[in-house]
């Protein structure tokens, strides 16, 4: 996208501007929405076979407004954060990673309160033991809009004063809180075109160095799974790669796209003594588009997380082995999924 080649200050005058304009709009949505309903309620009542939850466009709408009002807020926070650092003079000091950190987990808490109380998205997060001397790495799954947050309220729930460095893509800028305590904090944005993948890369190993107890967390998927991704990259490796072996092992995956290895081999290289996190989630590939997510409101199956921990110094230190125990690893989220739906949907 071009627009994200543009100078900062330009991007975000574009997209501060955009901001209350786009809240302004959500809250006349919700009015047309609740307006809307009596005629949708009659409908179900009149063709109830096929006919959607009334209440959705309200739902939809509500969720929407909530999200830009915590746009908002981030920001408002992001400026009083700027000014309790005289200006940005402190910004990399610990006690304002950890305060932009501590908004960050709430910011995003406040998303899935959201999502969980209006779209009845109820999500199940397990208790961990993580270690107390250690970094953490994480690689998370990747397909839905939502998702991207279960990392930073897993561990907020689980631990306490620890900072989060992200890798995520550059798209994420036009989100204009994610583009100030992006900035802020450490983190990386990528592209997904590859064309810088060896810098990118580097920047990643980068983050990932000098972690002390901090964590790291990457979406090695590298964007939403569809059947059509699976079927290109499955076809690009094949074409690229001579490694029979891989490409025999992830042409397992039912659910979840190839992991692309150089970010998470990266990570794993910078911080030999961390805790490698490998996160997965049933329920949430209906909030992929803003279309699914309309279509299936109110939601009512359940979330559920699925977290695996491994000691990197369990990992072999041979990269082609380092990388087929991660294949492992994804597999293992990949029958877990399945298992998930052979539980809630097959048998429904």
């Amino acid at each position: 996208m071009k627009f994200l080649l543009e100078h900062t200050l330009f991007r975000r005058a574009v997209t501060f501007t955009l901001l209350p304009i786009s809240f302004l709009l959500s809250l006349i949505y919700l009015t047309l929405a609740i307006g809307l309903y009596p005629a949708l309620l009659v409908g179900t009542y009149t063709n109830p076979a096929g006919s959607r939850a009334p209440s959705r466009h309200i739902r939809f709408s509500l969720m929407i407004s909530w999200y830009l009002l915590m746009e908002c807020i981030g920001v408002l926070l992001a400026l009083l954060l700027w000014l309790g650092t005289l200006g940005g003079y402190f910004i990399n000091f610990r006690s304002s990673q950890r305060a932009h950190a501590l908004v960050q987990y709430f910011w995003v808490a406040s998303l899935l309160s959201g999502v969980r109380k209006i779209i009845n998205g109820k999500v199940t997060f397990p208790n961990l033991d993580l270690p107390d001397d250690k970094p953490l790495l994480i690689a998370a799954q990747h397909c839905s809009f939502f998702d991207a947050l279960i990392p930073t309220v897993l561990i907020g729930k689980n631990t306490n004063n620890l900072v989060l460095r992200h890798v995520l893509k550059s798209e994420l800028l036009l989100s204009p809180s994610l583009d100030l305590y992006g900035g802020r904090l450490p983190n990386c944005f990528v592209t997904r075109s590859g064309k810088q993948s060896d810098i990118e890369i580097s920047g990643i190993h980068s983050l990932a160095e000098n972690l002390s107890n901090d964590v790291c967390v990457i979406f090695p998927e590298g964007t939403f799974h569809s059947q059509q991704r699976f079927e290109n990259i499955i076809q690009r490796i094949e074409k690229a790669d001579t490694n029979s072996i891989r490409l025999h092992r992830i042409s397992q995956l039912k659910h979840l796209l190839p992991v692309k290895p150089g970010g998470v081999l990266a990570m794993i290289t910078a911080a030999p003594n961390a805790q490698l996190l490998f996160v997965g989630h049933y329920g949430l590939k209906p909030f992929g588009s803003m279309k699914d997510i309309l279509y299936n409101i109110p939601f009512t199956a359940p979330i559920e997380i699925y977290v695996h921990q491994v000691p990197v110094l369990d990992m072999p230190t041979e990269e082609e082995k380092c990388l087929e125990a991660i294949d492992r690893e994804w597999l293992n989220i990949d029958k877990w999924i399945q298992s998930r739906i052979e539980k809630y949907e097959l048998c429904s």
